[in-house]
């Protein structure tokens, strides 16, 4: 099955790591986020308008059909509290970071006098 890739930025603050996603033209309820123990993927379908196969098109540029975008997640990255919105066609998925003290994976050991 063919799958467009949709432009996207993935960047990092101190606390959080951001992805936007353009999807211009898609439904919100055409768009799934799910996520693995090491990624992130987004996929869905952008939907041709109405009557489009009876047009006789000279240049089509923009893709239709099956998007699927993955990104690795970082071992920063927190699964809780992870949040997704869209608006006018832009998609923001922010993944919280985790902290030493909610997680990290970092226990002190206590150095003992022999």
């Amino acid at each position: 099955m063919y799958y467009f890739t949709p432009v996207s930025d993935m960047f990092e603050t101190a606390d959080s790591i951001f992805i936007y996603m353009e999807l211009a033209g898609v439904k919100k309820e055409d768009i799934g986020i799910e996520i693995a123990e090491t990624a992130i993927e987004v996929s869905g379908v952008k939907r041709r308008g109405e009557g489009a196969d009876e047009y006789n098109f000279q240049r089509m540029e923009r893709p239709f059909g099956f998007f699927k975008r993955t990104f690795d997640m970082p071992r920063t990255a927190s699964r809780d509290s992870i949040s997704a919105s869209f608006n006018e066609g832009l998609l923001e998925i922010i993944i919280p970071k985790k902290t030493r003290n909610n997680g990290f994976g970092f226990t002190s050991i206590e150095i003992k006098d022999k």
